[in-house]
Formats: C-alpha cells, structure tokens, sequence
C-alpha cells in the first residue's frame, strides 16, 4: 500500500507525515476497500472481509492533510497477496531496520539521526514495532497473540506452509503458534504450475502438432490453488493479519525502494546507505547494524510484486477456464501483463528455491 501511495505522493510525505495520521489513513484504505457483496463470496479478493473498520471519533471523516489526495475517488482499494509480504520478510528487513530503531533509540553507535530521519525514526517505531492501536483493523496483538514476528509467520505457515528463511538473531529457530491446518500441497501445486507455464512459454510460437502446452491442466492447477488459498480465507478468515504484515512489509520496501533524482530515502541517508539497488542499500544498512541480510535478497525484493498479482488473480478465478490461460504464457508487449510476471515468477522462483521449474518432471512407474 505504502508503494502504491508513494506514485500519487512524494514519499516524504509519508516519511514526515504524523504516525496517527498513518494510521488512520490504514484504516480509511480498509473501509474502502473493494466489496463485491453480491457476487463475491467472504474471502475473495473482491470481498477479503466484512469487518469495520474503526469508526471516526467525531462520526466525520478523519482529516489527513496532505495524504487526503490518496483517498480521492472514494473506494476499491486493494492491497497486496500475504505472499508480497512472505517474499520480502524474506529478505530480513524486519529484524535489520528493528536493530536501526533500537540502535538510534538508545544511542549513538549509529549517529544522530538526521532532522528528516527523526519522523521516518518516530513513525516506524510507532506502527511497526508496538502493539497497534486499540480497536484499530491492523492491530493483531493481544494477550492472545503476544508478538508481532509471530502474527505473520502464524498465516505464512497456514498459507503457504512455508517458514522464513531466517529464525532468531542467534539462529535458533523462531518459536510461534503452528496451526495443524495449512496448505501443505501449495509449494508442489505451484511449482508445476509454473513448469506447465513454462512448456507453455517455450511453444507459445510452434505449429507443430506435437505441441506439449496443456492449457487444460493449467486450468486445474491454478483451480486447485484457487481453492486451497480460498479454504484458508473462509469468511473472511486472516484478512486483518494479510493487512498488517502487507503494510509492514511495504513500509520497508518503501523505505530502501525510494530514490528520487538519485537521492534516497532520509533514513537511509542518514545511516549513510546511500547505494544502486534496494537490495544494496539493505546490505549496507544490514552491515552497519551487525545482521546479515539474506544473500538473495534482490531476487525475494524482484519476485514480490509479480507473485501477488498472480495469486490474486489465481483467487479470483481468471485462470480457472483453459480459454483464459494462454494469458500466462503469451507475450503481451506489457510489463504488467500474466505472461511478464510468470516469466519473472520463474527466474527468481528459481534462485530462491533452487529448484529448476524450468526441468520437466520424469514420470515414473
């Protein structure tokens, strides 16, 4: 979400804006989200959930300055996958800029923080690293639910049946509530997905009969994906943890993302991370802090946009009639196309995973 604002404002409006105002501008993209309530069921991308949102103290909109532009043409907001969020958790970013805040909080081993990184410093601390505020749609800590890391690894474990690659600082294993209900075939479901996708890529120009692409079993895998990631989601089910790890993860993309005329982010330039490359900044940010970002932290930061638009399409059903499902393979001359974003799935699915989606499986007997 942060990203998305960050086309229609100067993301410094953001980084100077007040932490309360942040905030409510969260809850004001909720209340306008998209809800489809009469085709769409509780769940679907169209419909993620039927919670209200916080009410405004006075019964009137809330004013938020200069971030109320964000909010004209009134609903259908839509933020990103939980996979957006896995992917680039991935990276470590979370740990890394939470040793920035507890650095520059109690010290100076870091340097005083610049004038402009002081907003960027209160605003993180405020909505990333504390319990939300109360009543507020993305606060999902509680007596119940007592750590932050550990409400987004919960949904990442029932989505996708996949951990972070990293656990604690000291490299134990990180403890949080499992569910013993997860989609533990989505990792196999979805890399033949794109193996399919890919047959379909290599012989999208051939006219040769023994053509290999088989539109109608992709149709079943993104199907079958579709109703896995549905099941999850049954009435609106992990809708408010999707919303708050997105938003947390996107904050930190922002925040290393943002260069303007070859300038940086204020946090960024204060900690003198200035750098070609998002993934680069982080390493140099990681570096000054004493933790290590993960190694293949440009291919998490390059496969996260292109991952959850695909999975949202897959939940809404675009694949599931093999007559739609040449959109997957077949160049369209566009970078936000099907097509485009399976080609960037592949490659970094790849990297990540070592895993060559790319090799046909070899049946055997």
């Amino acid at each position: 979400m942060f990203r998305q604002f960050a086309t229609n404002v100067h993301p410094d409006v953001l980084f100077e804006a007040h932490p309360a105002v942040l905030a409510w501008l969260l809850e004001e993209v909720w209340r306008r989200r998209i809800d489809d309530t009469l085709t769409k069921s509780l769940g679907d991308p169209d419909r993620r959930s039927n919670l209200q949102a916080m009410p405004s103290p006075t019964g009137k909109p809330i004013p938020l300055g200069a971030l109320s532009p964000l909010l004209a043409g009134g609903s259908g907001f839509r933020w990103d996958h939980l996979i957006y969020a896995y992917m680039v958790e991935n990276t470590r970013v979370y740990e890394i800029f939470r040793r920035v805040v507890d650095e520059l909080l109690h010290g100076e081993k870091l340097g005083a923080p610049t004038a402009e990184a002081q907003a960027w410093l209160r605003n993180t601390e405020e909505l990333f690293f504390k319990d939300g505020a109360p009543f507020f749609i993305g606060s999902v800590t509680s007596h119940i639910r007592r750590d932050l890391r550990g409400s987004r690894r919960n949904p990442y474990q029932r989505m996708f049946a996949m951990e972070l690659n990293h656990g604690t600082d000291d490299g134990k294993p990180y403890e949080y509530v499992r569910a013993e209900a997860a989609n533990n075939d989505f990792v196999s479901t979805f890399e033949e997905l794109l193996r399919e996708a890919w047959v379909g890529m290599t012989y999208v120009t051939a006219t040769s009969s023994s053509n290999p692409t088989d539109p109608s079993k992709i149709a079943l895998l993104a199907s079958k994906l579709k109703n896995m990631l549905l099941s999850r989601r049954q009435n609106g089910n992990l809708a408010r943890e999707e919303f708050a790890a997105v938003s947390a993860m996107a904050w930190f993309h922002m925040t290393l993302e943002y260069t303007n005329t070859n300038d940086n982010s204020p946090i960024v330039k204060s900690l003198r991370a200035e750098a070609n490359g998002t993934e680069q900044r982080l390493f140099k940010i990681a570096e000054r802090v004493g933790l290590p970002a993960h190694g293949l932290s440009k291919h998490f930061f390059d496969i996260a946009d292109a991952i959850s638009r695909i999975l949202i399409q897959i939940e809404t059903g675009d694949f599931d009639d093999e007559a739609a499902v040449p959109a997957l393979y077949t160049p369209a001359g566009v970078a936000t196309s099907p097509e485009a974003a399976m080609r960037r799935i592949i490659t970094h699915w790849t990297a990540i995973t070592g895993r060559d989606v790319k090799a046909r499986k070899v049946a055997t007997n």
